[in-house]
């Protein structure tokens, strides 16, 4: 019964991330590191966002890696201390493209929002 009752609730148990591309460029090869996966989101357009992928461990940012017109985009956090785990539920990575970037670490933005 406490099955039922945590499905009928609505609660989603497991962590569901997607990518989205808010810039006004192709984002190439998009590749995500999470604590104990690394998830190949591909290319993806202006505009667009991929589908939701299952997600054992993530925190409000991850290590990114694209390519931007050419160029190797990388965003590389520095650490988790003293950051908490994502509970279950849908959240995006909203990337952004930094046209004035003179290098690869500082190329992308990237803004979690909850879904």
């Amino acid at each position: 019964m406490l099955v039922m009752a945590i499905c009928l609730c609505g609660c989603q148990t497991e962590v569901m991330i997607r990518i989205e591309n808010r810039s006004d460029v192709e984002l190439k090869g998009v590749i995500v590191q999470f604590p104990s996966q690394t998830e190949n989101y591909g290319d993806i357009l202006p505009g667009q966002a991929t589908e939701y992928r299952e997600i054992d461990k993530a925190y409000g940012y991850a290590y990114v890696e694209a390519w931007i017109n050419g160029d190797e985009a990388v965003l590389q956090p520095e650490d988790y201390v003293g950051e908490k785990l994502l509970s279950g539920g849908n959240y995006t990575y909203v990337l952004r493209h930094n046209n004035e970037a003179t290098e690869k670490w500082n190329r992308l933005r990237l803004v979690m929002e909850k879904k």
